[in-house]
């Protein structure tokens, strides 16, 4: 090398830095043990979510669950209940962390196995339940027809057109398009720079796909509810490959695109709910809500070993898809005969001991089942 290529050449310390980010991090936590703090989230963020429809939502005024107004069902309750809406963002922000937790170092065929055999034997059941209770009891909803149902057993009833047996189910959509769009990656092979780069790519993406308000770019790249899934994924990176600088700087900018999302989410509860929902304070809840997801899985609560809050975690799922259409009904079946605290209380214990019951002998053994079968089908 001449003299004029030394004098050319970059320092030495702008190429050790170079190097530390280019160069792929080792594994520095291979994230095997059970982290029950964050098993003890999502049962938070269920409740939260059973919280916004029962105090807050009650299925409208009129023919809703309550027969009047949440606002004057419960006066002081409405104003805290309003933001459980928020739980299911941090519902996403698990399943990003989730999902690569399920997918990296596996086949396709294993991966699609995992998310299928979790995804569906507890909805399946929810689908043929909250169906038998509106057959039964149609004082808040009417039941959907055969067809309906049929299709809704797919769990593919939005992109085919067809309405939810029950008005939660939305959100399993969006979840198989973060499965698809993450199984893009795992065709190549997870590993942490196409990772984070795809988080990167999905952010970004994001911005111009919400602004057009293009059917067939959200329906590819669900912009509206992206930035928490993409959150969870940066922080299963941060705790196996350890806290790098362009990981976290990835979480935060999708946290900020997130907050500009939140200023749309609060204006569609308000006109839903037909009171105002503050920005702020959407902006706040979920913040801490985050931080707490953070803590659970890198911080000190990381380490917390608490068995039960295991099968808590377990419980999550079921109830999220049972709660919404039968709860709404056994308040309208109840609501005059049973005060509004103790009926609340009531309905909650028994949805949670469905849930538990659903989570031991139905999700567990058939999931078991589904997921070996899916696995091993294209040796038979």
């Amino acid at each position: 090398m001449s003299t004029a290529d030394y004098r050319h050449a970059p320092p030495a310390r702008i190429t050790r830095r170079l190097h530390r980010y280019l160069d792929p991090p080792e594994c520095v936590s291979p994230v095997g043990r059970r982290l029950f703090a964050v098993d003890g989230l999502r049962l938070v963020a269920a409740l939260l979510v059973v919280a916004y429809h029962f105090v807050a939502s009650g299925a409208g005024s009129t023919r809703g669950a309550w027969g009047m107004p949440t606002t004057k069902v419960f006066p002081a309750a409405h104003h805290l209940a309003q933001y459980g809406y928020l739980g299911v963002e941090i519902f996403f922000a698990v399943s990003g962390f989730a999902i690569c937790l399920s997918g990296w170092g596996r086949t396709m065929r294993q991966f699609a196995a995992s998310r299928i055999s979790r995804l569906y034997p507890a909805y399946w059941l929810g689908v043929l339940a909250t169906t038998a209770v509106l057959t039964l009891s149609p004082t808040v909803n009417e039941p959907k027809s055969h067809r309906a149902v049929l299709v809704n057993l797919t769990m593919l009833e939005r992109p085919l057109g067809v309405s939810e047996v029950s008005g939660v189910y939305w959100t399993l959509w969006s979840e198989i398009r973060f499965y698809l769009l993450f199984a893009v990656v795992l065709l190549f092979g997870a590993t942490y720079r196409r990772v984070l780069l795809f988080c990167l790519a999905w952010t970004l993406v994001s911005i111009p796909a919400e602004l057009s308000g293009s059917a067939s770019w959200d329906a590819v790249f669900e912009p509206s509810y992206s930035q928490p899934f993409i959150m969870g994924v940066c922080l299963y990176l941060i705790r196996r490959f350890g806290s790098r600088a362009e990981t976290w700087a990835v979480f935060g900018f999708s946290w900020l695109v997130e907050v500009h999302e939140l200023a749309r989410r609060s204006t569609w509860t308000s006109n839903a709910l037909g009171w105002h929902v503050s920005w702020f304070g959407s902006v706040a809840v979920f913040t801490v809500l985050l931080t707490l997801l953070v803590l659970c899985v890198i911080g000190p609560l990381a380490r917390l070993d608490v068995r039960w809050l295991s099968t808590a975690g377990a419980m999550t799922y079921p109830l999220y898809v049972l709660h919404d259409e039968i709860g709404y009904t056994a308040i309208r079946a109840f609501r005059h005969d049973v005060p509004r605290w103790p009926l609340l209380i009531a309905l909650l214990v028994v949805l949670l001991a469905l849930s538990h019951a659903v989570a031991r002998w139905v999700e567990k053994p058939v999931g078991r089942r589904l997921r070996r079968f899916l696995e091993t089908a294209r040796r038979r």
